[in-house]
């Protein structure tokens, strides 16, 4: 079994910077959102779907909602990157069409020409400065600017040879695409109830194989180990946020049974729920 890390952010924009050596990311990831992914300096191999794919200095790579991920390193050299999130609520109606065609279609690697590296950077580092900053009307600025990269980037993509847009697999099949993607939004507003692969094909009127392979393909994990990884972020909340005793967190995140619990956090985390704790109030 893989383990997943699920993002469930309240926020509809996030970017965030590293500049430095880390090692590889120790899970893969999977969120909601999409993700702009530039690399500034250095180099990284970007796990998409299982395949590995070299990124390198002054590479974007545009992930797709739902799309599990990581990225590991190549060498000791440091490097640098931002990683913007965002939803389509973000945005105006009038501008989605634009991630349509970034994302869906995708996903994409593709390297920034000389000439339209010095306006990405600046973009890109303006967004992360707005951010960083609590004026008044600084979403509506992060908007514009989003939207200004989103345009460049696109007709970068649209410039480049096919060689050069490095898209990470060939004709893709969509099927089952909306339906996957309703009932993971499904999953992450009721994760806490008693919610069974029965429980979803009542409620979305397919049979169970059909939402099993649904995950697999889109997510590359299964249903229980999807739910057990949302169920496990939050439960990591609640050990570092709150003093509720560990039953009392099993409960809440979704377990009835807090020996099950203890098991699957450990089999996710390495870890017991109480070293877990302990590990984070030491930090």
């Amino acid at each position: 079994m893989q383990k997943i890390s699920v993002s469930l952010r309240e926020q509809p924009f996030y970017i965030n910077r590293f500049s430095g050596y880390h090692p590889s990311m120790a899970t893969h990831h999977l969120h909601q959102d999409y993700e702009i992914y530039y690399l500034s300096k250095g180099e990284r191999i970007y796990i998409i779907n299982g395949e590995e794919y070299l990124v390198k200095n002054q590479h974007l790579v545009f992930i797709d909602k739902n799309v599990i991920h990581k990225t590991v390193k190549k060498s000791n050299q440091v490097y640098e990157r931002m990683v913007i999130n965002f939803r389509e609520c973000f945005l105006s109606l009038g501008e989605q069409h634009i991630v349509k065609q970034l994302f869906e279609n995708g996903p994409y690697i593709i390297s920034i020409p000389q000439n339209k590296r010095e306006l990405i950077n600046t973009i890109i580092m303006r967004l992360f400065e707005e951010y960083q900053k609590n004026l008044k009307e600084r979403d509506m600025y992060l908007r514009s600017l989003l939207s200004q990269l989103l345009i460049e980037s696109n007709r970068l993509i649209e410039d480049a040879c096919p060689l050069e847009k490095m898209k990470v697999s060939g004709q893709q099949d969509n099927t089952g695409k909306n339906e996957i993607e309703k009932i993971i939004t499904f999953i992450n507003n009721n994760f806490t109830s008693d919610i069974s692969l029965g429980v979803l094909s009542y409620h979305f009127h397919v049979n169970e194989q059909y939402i099993s392979r649904l995950f697999k393909k889109y997510t590359g994990c299964s249903f229980i180990e999807y739910l057990n990884a949302i169920r496990i972020n939050e439960a990591k909340r609640y050990l570092i946020h709150t003093s509720l005793k560990v039953n009392q967190i099993a409960g809440k995140v979704g377990y009835s049974n807090h020996v099950h619990f203890w098991r699957v956090f450990k089999r996710n985390t390495g870890m017991s729920p109480n070293q877990f704790r302990i590990l984070k109030a030491e930090r």
